[in-house]
Formats: C-alpha cells, structure tokens, sequence
C-alpha cells in the first residue's frame, strides 16, 4: 500500500510541476506568409511583396527569414509595416543580404505596451523589388518565429510565394506582297472590273516569355515619303514563342506611278506592354509602281511587253510557259482579255 501511494503522489507531482511550465499559444489557423502567393512581373518592371499574418492572438513579436533569388530580383527598399504589432516596436536584428538573396527581421513591441495585438489578416512587412532576369524565383520563409505578451512562441504554419518574371517582344520579322512576280500597277483592275488590292502577308511574332493579349497590327503604304494609305488588323492573342501571319488584302493598291515601300508596325495602338519595342516596326524594300500593260516594268508600254506576253500565251499556273507577268487581268490564264488591256495602253509612259 504504501508503495502505491508514493506512486499516486510522484504523478500528482509531475502534473503539477507540468502545469506551471511555459506553454505555447496555439491560435488555430495561424499563418504566415507571402503575398500575393504568385505575382507575373514584365522584365524591367518593379513588384510590391508582402509577408503576412494570419487568425493570431496577442502577437508581441515576429522573426523571419525570406530567401530570394538574386539573379532574377534585386530588392530597392523594405519596410516594417505599422499595424503588424502595437506600438511602440522596434527591430532588434535586421539583416538585408542582396549578395545571397536574404531578408533577415526581428521586430517587437516594446514597453510601455505590455499586450499583444489579435486579428485575422494583416501585413507586417513590405518589400520592392526590380526584375533583372525572366525565370520564376521562390519567396522562401524560414525561421519565423511568433511571440506572445508572455514570451511564449504562437504555433504556425508558413506558405512560401513565387515572382515569375516575364518578357513579351512582339517583333515584325516580314512582309510578303504576293503575286510580286507580276508588275504593280497603278489604279489596277481585276477581272471582274473592281479594284484589285494586292494581297501583302505581314509575319508578327512574339518572341517572349508570356502571352502577348490583344493588339493591332498596322500596314502603311509609302509613295516616297508621303503616306498613302494605311490599315490596322487585330489580332486576338498570340501566344509566347509562336508566330502569326497577318493578310491584309485590301490595303496595297497604289494611286500614283513611282516608288514606293511598305511599313508594318506591331502593337501599333500600344495594347501590350513590352520591354523592347524597337522591333515592333519593319519596313519592306522599295518597289515601283507602273501603268497598266508596263508587263516588264520599263515605264513604257510596247512590243517588249507583247513579247512577253506571246510566250505565255493560252498557259495558267499548272504550265510550265507560265508567266504571272503575262496575266494583267489577274484570272489566271494569259489570253485575249490581257492583250486587250495591253493594248489599251499602248504606248503609254511615265
């Protein structure tokens, strides 16, 4: 008996003993960690970070250690945010390693306040960073520590958060005028007695790292120096690392004889915001426009062109003696309706 009740006392003692130790406060749901949880940042641009707590009871005090990388971030300023801790704080260890991509802070309340502070979601930290570099870096917590009013540790669970650095680079890489095989002519006809544009396909592609979004694209027709005309095309979205053709079919059709160029401008009302714009804009080589029946584009209408014309004559472009210099009416046959708008304009210049 009297071993049992040694026994019975030395547990009443250990309870006892268990009881006025330090015990950790355990709000349920305490959280800290970084917001937003995933942020997009173009190249060249800045982001704003927080790191948070969340659903704590009688904070006095927080630590932790938020790593980064160096490579893609570069952090231009950093603050303690008010509202974190009852005032008055202050920061008993502050450690900014820009080499190794450490942010290191210790901040308590301090007396005369003696209480904590309780609430379900606020910001304690504020941190700016520039992107240097596309590629994804990691906004890692570790060694964060909470204290209550009484020194005891506030168990939490933490959440990390990522910046993803992107590129978007809309570049204009050609212009095309199709049927360029053939003489552009001045105020030209089709077949059916309507204006004929020339089909020109304008390349766009986005050379970045992220979606383009919407924008337009702008094809200008130049005589010399003077525009002549100009239309604009949308394109829906154009995914990173893909290219688009864009056709623009009724834009070319000059009015004048001489030289002209063409300009292609990508983004041209500036929907999409870039890092680098200075390939937005191509320009195509110059060409001449000349009067209709000018078949070799010598400014003049006469037997050469005829020529050229006979040797085609009867073929479409399954022939092998086909010529598309020979189709002035554009059907695709080299025939009597094209020596007829040949002769029209015989001995015709410019």
């Amino acid at each position: 008996m009297k071993g049992k009740i040694e026994t019975v006392l030395l547990v009443l003692s250990l309870l006892m003993l268990f009881a006025f130790l330090p015990t950790k406060s355990n709000a349920t749901g305490t959280n800290v960690y970084v917001s937003p949880a995933s942020t997009n940042a173009l190249l060249g641009s800045d982001c704003v970070i927080y790191v948070k707590v969340a659903n704590v009871t009688d904070l006095y005090a927080w630590e932790f250690q938020l790593e980064y990388d160096e490579t893609i971030l570069d952090l231009t300023s950093y603050a303690v945010v008010t509202g974190g801790l009852n005032s008055p704080t202050h920061s008993f260890y502050s450690n900014i390693n820009e080499t190794i991509g450490l942010v290191w802070w210790a901040e308590s309340t301090i007396y005369n306040t003696t209480s904590g502070i309780t609430y379900s979601d606020q910001a304690i930290f504020e941190l700016h960073f520039h992107t240097l570099a596309t590629g994804s870096s990691n906004l890692h917590l570790s060694g964060t520590i909470l204290s209550d009013s009484a020194g005891n540790e506030i168990t939490h669970t933490t959440t990390d958060g990522t910046v993803t650095v992107y590129q978007r680079d809309l570049a204009i890489t050609s212009i095309t005028v199709l049927n360029y095989g053939c003489s552009i002519y001045k105020n030209d006809i089709d077949v059916n007695g309507t204006s004929y544009y020339y089909p020109v396909e304008v390349n766009v592609q986005n050379t970045g790292t992220f979606d383009s979004g919407q924008f337009h694209v702008k094809l200008e027709v130049y005589l010399g120096a003077s525009l002549e005309t100009s239309t604009e095309i949308l394109v829906a979205d154009l995914a990173h690392g893909s290219s688009f053709v864009v056709n623009f079919t009724n834009t070319l059709r000059p009015a004048s004889t001489g030289t002209y160029h063409l300009v292609a401008t990508a983004d041209s009302q500036n929907e999409v915001v870039e890092d680098n714009e200075s390939n937005n804009t191509y320009t195509s080589s110059t060409f001449k426009a000349t009067i209709i029946g000018d078949v070799n584009g010598d400014q003049k209408v006469n037997i050469l062109d005829a020529v050229i014309m006979a040797q085609a004559w009867g073929a479409t472009p399954s022939d092998p003696w086909w010529n598309i210099k020979g189709d002035i009416n554009h059907d695709g046959t080299v025939d009597i309706y094209d020596a007829t708008r040949l002769s029209l304009h015989w001995a015709e210049f410019w």
